[in-house]
């Protein structure tokens, strides 16, 4: 028996990205920038990344956590310097200070 699985595609995770778009404009506004990073990370996937993956949501959540791991796992990281200021950027808990 075969069974058939049906490959994501890009197309389908645009209406995922649209509405988050649409929730990122109503944020407050020093918090849209945020929204916009995330938005952006998911505009980049290809049809060959998503191609393992059958909801859009979950991909949504795997790559931008993918994003944070390689942001903050290794502080020399080419994720560091993405479009994403460090002043925006949250700390990491080994940076916060111990009192």
């Amino acid at each position: 028996m075969v069974v058939l699985v049906k490959s994501m595609r890009k197309m389908e995770l645009d209406p995922l990205i649209l509405r988050w778009k649409k929730t990122t404009r109503a944020l407050k506004i020093h918090e849209q920038h945020y929204g916009k990073y995330i938005t952006d990370i998911l505009e980049r996937r290809t049809d060959a990344e998503l191609a393992l993956f059958k909801d859009p949501v979950e991909a949504a959540a795997f790559f931008c956590l993918l994003d944070v791991m390689m942001r903050t796992g290794d502080r020399n990281s080419p994720g560091l310097s993405s479009s994403l200021p460090l002043s925006h950027q949250q700390p990491i808990i080994a940076d916060m200070p111990v009192r």
